[in-house]
């Protein structure tokens, strides 16, 4: 879900191509008083860097799994489960993202969307909208030892699946199985910019990522869900796993 975090304030020298921070064939970012020092304090300003090519869109073309009742979910969250314990790695990372209903009248209604995905093969849609509860396997699933929930702002969602659903510990899930790709990424390539999951995407994986808002601001508590939506929720979760196993790489290279 895209309307936590700020936009990404990423060095001009780093841009690859436009984002969705173009208007009229140009971007236009702001850098990072931490970069800039002092000087940002007293000039801020907006720099306009031009487009050097234009990157396709990704999109996850795997299976999805849509699972909209209780029983559908927690028989979808009990597969990965028992994939997680039969791995012998010690941590096993899941692309993992949110989406809600959302008015600029009532601000963020409940989680709708709950999205997994452990592979590059297939990706688990939870629509958790009308439930009272999660399912005791979702939550043993994210709290388990080895599972990392990897994302962009990956803490943000968690804290509010915990705000949403009671019963989720939601302090013991950011304590001990978030990996923030963001962070990651800063530390990885020696960067220190806040990140969106859009320039995040340009910046690793040299893609862009939809963030269509008549897809991203839609009805996510409406079953069942629309081909786009689905495509879209998808898509997140497998770009959140793709950017930080693709940060992982760099970072084992960079320990050789």
């Amino acid at each position: 879900m895209e309307y936590r975090g700020a936009t990404a304030k990423i060095p001009s020298e780093n841009i690859l191509t436009k984002s969705t921070l173009i208007k009229n064939n140009e971007i236009q970012l702001r850098r990072s008083p931490r970069i800039m020092g002092a000087a940002a304090k007293e000039n801020n300003k907006t720099e306009v860097v031009k487009p050097v090519l234009e990157l396709s869109e990704i999109l996850f073309e795997g299976k999805i799994n849509y699972a909209d009742t209780f029983g559908d979910c927690a028989m979808a969250c009990d597969e990965v489960l028992q994939l997680v314990q039969k791995k012998t790695d010690i941590i096993v990372p899941i692309g993992f993202d949110l989406e809600w209903p959302f008015s600029f009248q009532t601000g963020s209604g409940k989680t709708a969307l709950i999205q997994i995905c452990m592979d590059y093969k297939i990706c688990h849609l939870l629509h958790v909208y009308e439930l009272r509860k999660l399912p005791a396997a979702l939550i043993e699933l994210l709290i388990h030892p080895k599972v990392r929930l990897v994302g962009v702002n990956i803490k943000n969602d968690v804290w509010k699946l915990g705000r949403d659903f009671k019963e989720f510990p939601s302090q013991k899930v950011v304590e001990n199985n978030c990996i923030d790709c963001g962070t990651f990424a800063n530390a990885t390539l020696n960067r220190s910019c806040r990140w969106s999951m859009a320039n995040l995407t340009v910046y690793v994986l040299q893609k862009e990522i939809s963030k269509d808002p008549k897809v991203r601001r839609s009805k996510w508590h409406i079953q069942p869900l629309s081909d786009a939506q689905k495509s879209y929720a998808a898509t997140d979760a497998y770009v959140s796993l793709l950017l930080y196993n693709t940060l992982q790489d760099k970072a084992n290279e960079n320990a050789s």
